[in-house]
């Protein structure tokens, strides 16, 4: 009997040991093991609230210690939300395809076309050959020393990325320029100029984070690295899920859950102190992430909606996030072994992060909420200036 025993256990163990060499391989895994983690690129997602719920009470000071410890990071990359403009384009293209396509276009891409079409009759060539030229020309100013980079160079290079739909590294190239500076430049034509100082002024993550940080650390362009919901796949469930979602219980408490409440709080609190550092903080803490994911995205596989919208609501979400990862991943190629910051709205942090960790050459760091920057606000490292 104990001689059948022992044959049992042994045949056993030799059916787990073949199962397993013919199990399956975690490819990403893999990958990992073969990377240490400190040559890992690191990728910082700061998760943030939409500056223009506040843009009547916005002050930029509120951002500086913010941008003290964004600085510190050192990124070599900042991605932001904003839709890279061969995307635009090819919402331009498709916009007889439904009307979603010219919604997009009429909120999210008015910037890019308004300048654009300032832009254009200038340079005179297509919006894909003016990306090639802007490309050109960011690597010219990249290699040249700060003190070489003339206002003229840095307004030729604004009009350049008006053309190719690149509206927030326009802003920016812009933004270096001084007020003389910007009247005695010849590159950028007066109506142009007006849009430009528009687009610098405008309270959004973009002109009020992004760009204040990007010239601190001496960047030339900032990253477009948003993307959509397929919006073909996203009209066939709209009316449904519009009709289904009206007067749900569900989503009515989802939209009420004490987390958004104590957000409210704190920002208010928060602008009346004048330092936002403390709403950061805030959003993007573990705490936030998992009780934002269980309201906004949880309730859609609590509702069961009869013609199943509800879980495709959130199959698009993950499409959407799916994407903007994908264009994270692409900019944090061209930077092996360096740091990339990406500036997007809370919502999008924890899937963003998940997907980023999952990388194979990728380390996910996060916002360290209990470490600011000094009490003057100024960072512990110098970088470099534009």
């Amino acid at each position: 009997m104990r001689t059948q025993r022992t044959v049992v256990i042994v045949a056993g163990l030799l059916l787990a040991a073949l199962s397993l060499q013919g199990a399956p391989q975690d490819p990403i895994a893999s990958l990992q093991a073969l990377q240490p983690p400190a040559a890992r690129t690191r990728i910082l997602v700061l998760a943030t609230f939409h500056l223009r719920q506040i843009q009547k009470e916005f002050k930029p000071v509120m951002l500086d210690r913010l941008i003290a410890e964004l600085a510190a990071f050192r990124p070599d990359a900042v991605c932001i939300e904003s839709l890279p403009g061969a995307r635009v384009r090819e919402y331009e293209l498709r916009k007889e395809a439904g009307p979603l396509y010219g919604d997009v276009l009429d909120s999210f891409g008015k910037r890019h076309r308004n300048l654009a079409a300032a832009a254009l009759p200038v340079v005179k060539v297509s919006p894909e050959a003016a990306a090639l030229r802007e490309a050109e020309l960011v690597s010219a100013l990249t290699r040249l020393k700060p003190e070489e980079r003339t206002a003229q160079a840095r307004a030729t290079l604004a009009l350049w990325m008006a053309a190719a739909y690149d509206p927030v590294s326009a802003a920016l190239q812009w933004s270096y320029l001084t007020a003389d500076e910007k009247r005695t430049q010849t590159a950028v034509p007066v109506d142009l100029a007006a849009l430009l100082d528009a687009a610098c002024a405008e309270v959004n993550e973009g002109p009020a984070l992004a760009i204040p940080l990007a010239r601190r650390l001496g960047l030339q362009a900032v990253e477009p690295v948003d993307d959509f919901e397929d919006l073909e796949a996203y009209a066939r469930i709209d009316a449904e899920l519009e009709k289904e979602s009206r007067e749900n219980a569900l989503l009515a408490a989802a939209s009420k859950a004490p987390i958004y409440a104590e957000s409210d709080v704190l920002i208010k609190q928060c602008l009346e102190r004048g330092d936002l550092w403390p709403v950061y903080a805030f959003f993007n803490s573990p705490r936030y992430a998992r009780a934002d994911v269980d309201a906004q995205w949880g309730v859609f596989l609590r509702t069961h909606f009869p013609s199943g919208a509800d879980r495709s609501r959130l199959g698009l979400w993950e499409n959407r996030n799916l994407k903007i990862a994908a264009r994270i991943r692409a900019v944090a190629a061209l930077h092996p072994g360096g740091r990339i910051l990406v500036i997007y709205g809370a919502a999008h942090k924890p899937f963003l992060d998940d997907y980023l960790s999952r990388m194979a050459d990728v380390s996910v760091v996060e916002l360290d909420p209990l470490k600011a920057p000094t009490s003057s606000g100024t960072s512990r490292t110098t970088p470099p200036s534009g």
